[in-house]
């Protein structure tokens, strides 16, 4: 094929713009997603190591053993990581570019779990690692047992 051919080439786009209604059942992530609508925050906690896991996993990674246990993790955390994303993203919910202003944060609970989220500071240089943060969350009616029902984390004076 020559590059005229090449350069003449249509490229076709389909479009579904049909919404597809369907339920999908969480199993054993339904006591997390319910721990969210009720503003709390649980993970399953390995019986060999006592490692607590987020999203909650029904086997250890490390020990391969059952984890039955449920644990609290509480509203505050540390500050493990922060950045930016200094570019458009793909938003699945709106379906649309977003420009990201806050920063992505890792937090280590105080239950011991790890978990990522936005955080309410939008200086970076003013976060710093092992810094107190506290989850901020959805009005009650709002939540719906998802991650984003936690809006963002705030930095909390000690």
């Amino acid at each position: 094929m020559s590059t005229d051919q090449k350069q003449e080439q249509e490229f076709i786009q389909f479009r579904y713009p049909r919404q597809v209604p369907y339920q999908h059942s969480l199993g054993y992530q339904s006591k997390f997603a319910n721990g969210l609508k009720q503003g709390r925050i649980l993970a399953t906690k390995c019986p060999v190591c006592g490692r607590c896991t987020i999203p909650p996993r029904i086997v250890c990674p490390f020990h391969h053993v059952k984890q039955t246990e449920w644990v609290d993790q509480g509203q505050r955390g540390r500050l493990v990581s922060a950045f930016k994303i200094n570019f458009p993203m793909f938003d699945p919910r709106t379906r649309e570019l977003q420009s990201w202003e806050t920063p992505l944060v890792a937090v280590e609970l105080e239950g011991g779990a790890s978990m990522d989220g936005w955080c309410s500071e939008l200086d970076t240089s003013k976060l710093k690692t092992g810094m107190l943060l506290e989850a901020v969350w959805r009005p009650e009616e709002e939540r719906q047992g998802r991650g984003d029902d936690i809006l963002h984390w705030k930095p909390v004076e000690e």
